[in-house]
C-alpha cells in the first residue's frame, strides 16, 4: 500500500495543477551553447496551467570539432502575465548532458538550470518566445543557452 501512495499522490497533484484552464503546447527551439560554441535545435512539451508550467525538453547541438552534445531538461516555469498576450517566467530545473566525440571520453553531466524567459501569444494557436538560461553542469560542462522558440497550442 505504501508503494502505491506516492505515485497516486503525484498523479493527484499533477491533475490538480494542470486540470483547470490548461493550454499545453509543443514547442520548437533554436538555441546556442556557449561551451560547445555551436547552434542547436530541440523540442519541448509544455504542460501549462494558469500560473505554472512544467517543460521537459530534448535539445541536440550541431557537431563541433568532432564533439556531439545532446541534452534533456526538466524545467519548471512560474508564469506571470503582462496583459493578455505576454507571459514572462523564471526558469528552474535540472538537466542531463551527453558529450561524445573526438579526443574526449563519452561523459554524461548533470546539473541545475536557472534563467528567465518570455512568450507572446501570436493567436489562439501559436506563441513565440525566448529563454536565456544558465546550465550549471558537473565537471565543467556549464554553459549559457539563449533560445528562440515557436509553439503550437493543443
Amino acid at each position: 500500500m505504501k508503494k502505491l501512495f506516492m505515485p497516486l499522490l503525484m498523479v493527484f497533484v499533477c491533475v490538480s495543477i494542470y486540470g483547470q484552464d490548461t493550454r499545453n503546447s509543443w514547442q520548437a527551439n533554436v538555441l546556442y551553447g556557449s561551451k560547445i560554441k555551436t547552434a542547436g535545435f530541440g523540442l519541448t512539451f509544455n504542460l501549462t496551467g494558469k500560473k505554472h508550467e512544467f517543460s521537459p525538453s530534448i535539445n541536440l547541438y550541431l557537431k563541433k570539432d568532432g564533439v556531439n552534445l545532446k541534452e534533456i531538461n526538466f524545467d519548471y516555469h512560474r508564469l506571470y502575465g503582462i496583459g493578455s498576450k505576454v507571459k514572462v517566467f523564471p526558469i528552474i530545473g535540472f538537466g542531463l548532458n551527453s558529450w561524445e566525440g573526438s579526443g574526449q571520453e563519452n561523459e554524461t553531466k548533470y546539473g541545475l538550470n536557472l534563467g528567465l524567459g518570455g512568450r507572446y501569444d501570436i493567436n489562439s494557436r501559436f506563441h513565440a518566445g525566448f529563454q536565456y538560461k544558465y546550465s550549471a553542469m558537473s565537471e565543467s560542462g556549464s554553459q549559457t543557452v539563449p533560445m528562440l522558440t515557436i509553439g503550437y497550442k493543443l
